[in-house]
C-alpha cells in the first residue's frame, strides 16, 4: 500500500517531469565522457569536482579553488567528518532548535553534549543566546539558509557577526548550506564561509536536495582543519567514488545545472503557494505557518491543545505520514508543531490528503 509522506521525501527528480528524465540523461551521459578538468584525485583521496566558478561559490562570496575542498559522500557524511575531526565524546555542540533529526541523531551518537539554542522562524538562531553559551560549547553546527525545519534565512549582518564571535573564541563552526541554491528571490543568500577571514567555518554542501540524493556526492571546505579532515578520510572512506564525481562535475560544467535549479526554484515556490493557501482554508482557525523564502521546509504551529503526535497516529491510520515537532528536538518542546515538506510535486491528491491532515486536527 502507498503511503502518501508529507514529510519522509526531500526531493525528486520527477518533480519537474519530462524536464528531469532530460536531466538524468544529461548526468549519465557525463558517465561516457573523461574529463581531465572535472576531476583530480590525489594520495588523501581528495576529489575535486572542478567547475569553472569553484563549485559555484562565486555565487555567494565564497571564492573557493580546487585546494580549498575535500569531497565526501553527500551532505551528512561531510557534517559527520567534521564532527568526527573537531569534537570528542563528552564536549557540548551548538545548534538551532528546532533542529533536523539526522543532525541530533549524529551529534548524539557521537557522545557529543546537544546545546539547542532558540531559533526564531525568519531570521535564524538568535544571536544573544549564542553569546551565552559561548563559555559551554566547544563546537557550532549551523543551517544559516533556508534550514530544516523552520526554512529561516539568516541576515548577513547575523552571518557576519556569528563568524566573528565564534572565531574569536576559537570554536569551530560547521556550516551546512544543502538548501542555499533554493531560494526563491533573485540573489542567492550569503553563506558563514563568505565572512571567513580565519578559516573558522568548515563549509559543508552536496547536491543532495537539488538535483539526486542517490549520487552521494557531496564536499567540504574545511578551512584551517583540512589536515584534520583530509586524515580522517584516508582512514573512514580513502576516496571518494570517481566515476560518479565525473559524471556530476561534467553535468555542472555544461551549465544545464543553473537551468534545473532555476526551474526548479520556481516549482518549490509555487508549490509553497499551494501549501500555505491549503493550509490557511482546511486547517483549524489560529493554525500559523511559517514564511520560507527557499528550501524545501514548511513549519506549522497548531494551537497548544493539538498535540502532532496523536496527529501522526490518526493520519497514518489513513495512509498519511506527517513529521511531529518532538521529532526535532531532544528536549520537551515543539509538541503542537510539524514540519511539512514542499519538495512533493503538487497535485490534486496531495491536496486531498493535506485537507485530510486538516479535517483530522480540527478533531483533536
Amino acid at each position: 500500500m502507498r503511503v502518501w509522506a508529507l514529510f519522509f521525501a526531500c526531493l525528486y527528480l520527477n518533480i519537474q517531469g519530462q524536464h528531469h528524465t532530460s536531466t538524468w540523461n544529461s548526468i549519465n551521459n557525463g558517465l561516457l565522457h573523461n574529463s581531465a578538468e572535472a576531476i583530480v584525485t590525489d594520495i588523501y583521496g581528495v576529489t575535486w569536482i572542478s567547475t569553472k566558478d569553484g563549485v559555484r561559490s562565486i555565487h555567494w562570496g565564497g571564492n573557493l579553488n580546487e585546494n580549498d575542498l575535500v569531497t565526501t559522500n553527500g551532505g551528512m557524511n561531510a557534517l559527520s567528518f567534521c564532527l568526527m575531526a573537531l569534537g570528542k565524546p563528552g564536549d557540548t555542540i551548538a545548534i538551532e532548535s528546532p533542529c533536523y533529526p539526522g543532525i541530533l541523531q549524529l551529534a548524539n551518537g557521537l557522545g557529543l553534549k546537544v546545546l539547542e539554542l532558540p531559533t526564531h522562524p525568519t531570521t535564524g538562531i538568535e544571536i544573544d543566546a549564542l553569546k551565552k553559551a559561548i563559555p559551554k560549547i566547544d563546537l557550532c553546527l549551523l543551517i544559516p539558509n533556508f534550514n530544516s525545519p523552520l526554512g529561516s534565512c539568516m541576515p548577513d549582518e547575523n552571518k557576519k557577526e556569528i563568524v566573528k564571535i565564534l572565531s574569536e573564541h576559537n570554536i569551530p563552526l560547521i556550516e551546512d548550506d544543502v538548501y542555499g541554491d533554493l531560494y526563491f528571490g533573485s540573489v542567492r543568500p550569503k553563506c558563514c564561509k563568505s565572512f571567513d577571514k580565519d578559516g573558522n567555518v568548515l563549509y559543508c554542501s552536496s547536491i543532495s536536495k537539488t538535483l539526486a540524493p542517490g549520487y552521494r556526492v557531496g564536499w567540504i571546505a574545511p578551512g584551517k582543519y583540512k589536515e584534520k579532515i583530509l586524515k580522517l578520510k584516508l582512514l573512514h572512506s580513502t576516496s571518494s567514488i570517481s566515476i560518479v564525481n565525473e559524471a556530476v562535475a561534467n553535468f555542472l560544467k555544461s551549465g544545464k545545472y543553473e537551468k534545473h535549479l532555476q526551474q526548479l526554484r520556481k516549482t518549490l515556490q509555487v508549490n509553497y503557494q499551494n501549501y500555505v493557501q491549503t493550509i490557511a482554508e482546511s486547517f483549524p482557525e489560529g493554525t500559523k505557518t511559517s514564511r520560507p523564502q527557499g528550501g524545501l521546509s514548511l513549519w506549522v504551529e497548531f494551537d497548544k491543545k493539538i498535540r502532532t503526535t496523536e496527529l501522526y497516529d490518526l493520519a497514518i491510520k489513513q495512509n498519511i505520514s506527517i513529521a511531529p515537532g518532538r521529532m526535532f528536538t531532544f528536549q520537551d518542546q515543539f509538541e503542537n508543531c510539524m514540519r511539512l515538506c514542499i519538495g512533493l510535486p503538487w497535485s490534486e491528491d496531495t491536496q486531498t490528503k493535506l485537507r485530510q491532515v486538516g479535517n483530522l486536527a480540527r478533531k483533536i
